[in-house]
């Protein structure tokens, strides 16, 4: 026990100078293994979770960078009914700002289940072969081919519906009152709009009996700031309502991510209260395990007081003794986490995304952790240490 500590302490001292205020508080962190081991639970409790927290924000963040890759276009207007598309793209491409405009065909429709049941309603996407609005992230299996004909592609928002289907399967569905087969040869990533299916233009327009019709106009544009995405957003819809569209929403690509950015946030805040108020009962502990150690060590500070040691010198050995404890609390939790933010980030994500996300440990979260961490033990600290300065030798030598 106490050997082993002055040993391990002299050799500490060999390979780095301390002074002795210094020398005394490594020693004094360690004497009372158990209920150092106790506080040092909580304390790195705490850090796990706050490290694994930020984490996951960073994770998710990229993740959302990932997804909405997904589309590369600036704003997308959705209209009541199809319109010819040589008619929805004249109407904006000559507009100043405007870099290019593609159209897809757009639906609902329904799954028809084994069990006679039906589905809910299911968003169609048609785009054309080979649209450059589009960069999917496929997550199994493949994209459409242009021979593709009852082909689709489901996103991974679709399992929090349909959990049965798998890469390979035939599914049934019901577009404009008619039973279709497709083959599922792809599932891409979801960007949390519910679940989506992709198939090709040209077998959707044939289906749907349309010639040449579309109902998703989608703009590149040269400006692709937020500012102009919305500012541009808004006047190419009165645009398309002054000649004529029944134009059903306007979004941006800046709006999306602003949105599915509030839902993220909000689960974070959540998580973070908790690590907070881990911190809390954490601090709490590591002040009342100082107050008993000072207490226990009274006939001690008393000694060091009768040989000449000042009121700043008896507070610095407490403070750092405190502080000491949160670093090494947060050394513990900062190794603990490098594993735990990465299942709780899989957990965390495959609930939300139905789909494995980008994971990234945050070091800022780890370091904004240890700034924490040092100022709660300080705080937690002072008020033991400040009743340690002030005890008297007359004081010391009245304690029993």
């Amino acid at each position: 026990g106490t050997g082993f500590l002055d040993r391990f302490f002299i050799g500490i001292r060999r390979i780095l100078p301390m002074g002795r205020p210094l020398q005394i508080s490594l020693r004094n962190t360690f004497r009372r293994k158990a209920r150092l081991s106790l506080t040092l639970i909580t304390l790195s409790l705490a850090s796990v979770i706050f490290i694994s927290i930020f984490s996951i924000r960073a994770s998710l963040q990229q993740t959302l960078d990932d997804v909405l890759n997904l589309f590369d276009y600036d704003v997308q207007i959705i209209f009541d009914r199809a319109y010819r598309i040589q008619r929805i793209q004249d109407e904006v491409i000559l507009r100043p700002g405007v870099e290019a405009v593609e159209t897809w065909g757009f639906g609902s429709t329904r799954r028809l289940r084994p069990d006679d049941t039906e589905s809910d309603s299911i968003i169609i996407y048609a785009p054309e072969a080979d649209a450059e609005t589009l960069n999917p992230t496929i997550i199994e299996g493949r994209w459409l081919m242009p021979e593709d004909t009852n082909a689709i592609v489901i996103n991974t928002d679709f399992f929090f519906f349909e959990e049965d289907v798998k890469l390979g399967d035939t599914v049934i569905l019901d577009i404009e009152n008619k039973e279709q087969p497709f083959l599922v040869v792809g599932i891409s990533r979801g960007a949390m709009t519910g679940a989506n299916i992709f198939m090709n233009y040209s077998y959707f327009s044939r289906i749907t009996n349309a010639v040449d019709p579309a109902q998703i106009s989608l703009v590149q544009l040269a400006d692709r700031s937020a500012e102009n995405q919305m500012a541009m957003g808004q006047l190419l819809e009165q645009r398309y309502r002054d000649s004529g569209f029944r134009v059903q929403q306007m979004q941006t690509l800046a709006q999306a991510r602003t949105i599915i950015s509030t839902v993220f946030d909000v689960i974070i805040l959540f998580l973070l209260a908790m690590a907070v108020l881990l911190g809390i009962v954490g601090g709490l502990g590591l002040m009342g395990t100082m107050s008993i150690n000072v207490l226990e060590r009274t006939r001690e500070i008393g000694v060091m007081r009768a040989i000449g040691a000042t009121d700043g010198s008896v507070l610095r050995i407490v403070l750092v003794e405190g502080v000491l404890i949160g670093v090494i609390s947060w050394l513990i939790g900062g190794l603990i986490a490098l594993p735990a933010s990465s299942f709780l980030t899989n957990t965390v994500g495959e609930q939300l995304l139905q789909a494995k996300p980008s994971y990234i440990f945050s070091t800022n979260g780890a370091i904004l952790w240890l700034f924490i961490v040092m100022v709660l033990a300080g705080l937690a600290s002072f008020l033991p240490a400040r009743n340690a300065s002030r005890l008297t030798v007359r004081e010391v030598l009245s304690y029993e």
